[in-house]
């Protein structure tokens, strides 16, 4: 024991002074190792941190850097270069989805698409899997808008099972003489001018699913409705959607645009129906897009046929993009502004064209005027949720069941060229920004 004692005090001036061996109680040896041991371990844990954070920075700035390369096309990020004889009111509606693009808010595809793509904000696959036959039919009125006309007809065509497209070109000389859609057999019949009246002054060639008519003229959407609503009439159609060619309806319970349409308009006479609350004056709750100047007293309940149904926009980003890029809209664009963006209260409608009434003018692209059943009863428009609505707007904006995806401002060339044109019911004259403040 004495012996033990003496090497141990011989080995104590070998450790290091700030060594716990020092404190005089025995295992001190044992605990002087422990610590050297745990020493080594934090300063290896700390090596491991630090490299463990510089991978971290590494890695974010480059998907930064990646990121905003996808942006704006660059390799670093810049602000819009707006063009200086560009008024602050001109460039607002743009400036309002240029920062809300680069937030990370992408937009999801419809729960059925099978495209593990999820960053792609359209459906592009063909369903084989399509219920019966369509008999819906898409109108749509356009000028300068054969870069982006292939995409859109074929995602109608081939993606929502649209049975036919009847395109009015709105140019002065007829543009689309020469497009085609990219889809194999896919014939394309083709008309001669109309007047600024909308009578048509040739011969139709017959086609299985695209109609061109040149349409030209100012503020010609209305009439072009109306004459393409009041030609899929007689050529046996039931239901017609009026859309733009920026505009892209993405089903999220549906597998097609027919299973949609037989869903809340109903098929042949078999309509659908809704109870509706009617007030002393015969109007109906929530059919008046204007609030009421006194407070809705109920005086009955009553059941009126469904004839349309509104589906709110969902407006996409720009990007911040600032010129056209030949690429489809629905790679270029894939964020969504938020919700509350004005322009997302409003609608695209999906009619019943039997409960359409043909005897007045088409003056609002977003809403129609529906016709009375055999009881003097007029038929109404609903919402997703089977709400009754009225006029254009839909300030609850629902999104649960289908929205209309709005490529609205593209990049700021593309959307001043669009500005510039103006609105195929207001003419060059009135500006989108002027167009959504009178709603």
């Amino acid at each position: 024991m004495e012996n033990t004692s003496v090497r141990l005090r011989w080995r104590r001036p070998a450790m290091p002074r700030s060594d716990p061996a020092h404190t005089g109680h025995e295992g001190g040896i044992a605990s002087g190792s422990f610590l050297r041991r745990t020493s080594t371990w934090i300063w290896i844990a700390r090596f491991k941190l630090g490299l463990g954070l510089l991978s971290l920075i590494l890695c974010y700035q480059f998907i930064k850097d990646s990121s905003q390369s996808f942006i704006e096309g660059k390799g670093q990020l810049q602000a819009p270069i707006l063009n200086s004889k560009s008024s602050p009111e001109q460039e607002q509606a743009w400036q309002q989805t240029c920062e809300a693009s680069r937030r990370d808010n992408m937009h999801r595809p419809p729960p059925s698409s099978s495209s593990n793509n999820t960053t792609h904000s359209l459906r592009h696959e063909t369903k084989s899997d399509l219920p019966e036959k369509s008999n819906v039919v898409a109108c749509t009125i356009a000028i300068h808008e054969q870069p982006y006309l292939t995409e859109w007809a074929e995602y109608n065509l081939h993606v929502l099972n649209i049975a036919k497209l009847y395109i009015y070109d709105n140019a002065d000389n007829l543009e689309l003489s020469n497009w085609t859609v990219d889809s194999a057999s896919m014939s394309v019949e083709r008309e001669g001018e109309s007047g600024q009246n909308g009578t048509n002054n040739t011969n139709i060639r017959e086609s299985s699913r695209i109609s061109i008519t040149h349409y030209p003229g100012s503020k010609q959407q209305g009439p072009a409705y109306k004459d393409c609503a009041r030609r899929a009439l007689s050529e046996g159609y039931e239901y017609a959607f009026f859309t733009d060619v920026d505009e892209f309806l993405v089903l999220y319970q549906h597998n097609s645009i027919m299973e949609l349409a037989v869903d809340y308009l109903g098929k042949g006479d078999e309509d659908v129906h809704v109870d509706v609350e009617v007030d002393k004056d015969g109007t109906i709750r929530g059919a008046s897009s204007d609030p009421p100047p006194t407070p809705f007293q109920t005086e009955r309940n009553e059941t009126r046929i469904v004839g349309s149904l509104g589906m709110n926009f969902r407006t996409l980003g720009n990007n911040c993009d600032i010129d056209y890029k030949d690429l489809p809209v629905s790679k270029r664009f894939q964020y969504r502004v938020e919700s509350s963006y004005p322009m997302n209260v409003f609608i695209k409608s999906l009619v019943k064209l039997k409960w359409l009434d043909l005897d007045v003018d088409f003056t609002d692209p977003h809403f129609y005027k529906l016709r009375k059943d055999d009881n003097g009863k007029q038929a109404v428009k609903i919402d997703t949720n089977r709400q009754v609505r009225g006029g254009s707007l839909q300030p609850m904006r629902l999104y649960d069941v289908a929205a209309v995806h709005h490529f609205l401002h593209k990049s700021l060339s593309e959307y001043r060229k669009k500005r510039d044109r103006g609105g195929g019911t207001t003419g060059p004259s009135m500006s989108l920004i002027e167009n959504a403040k009178k709603g």
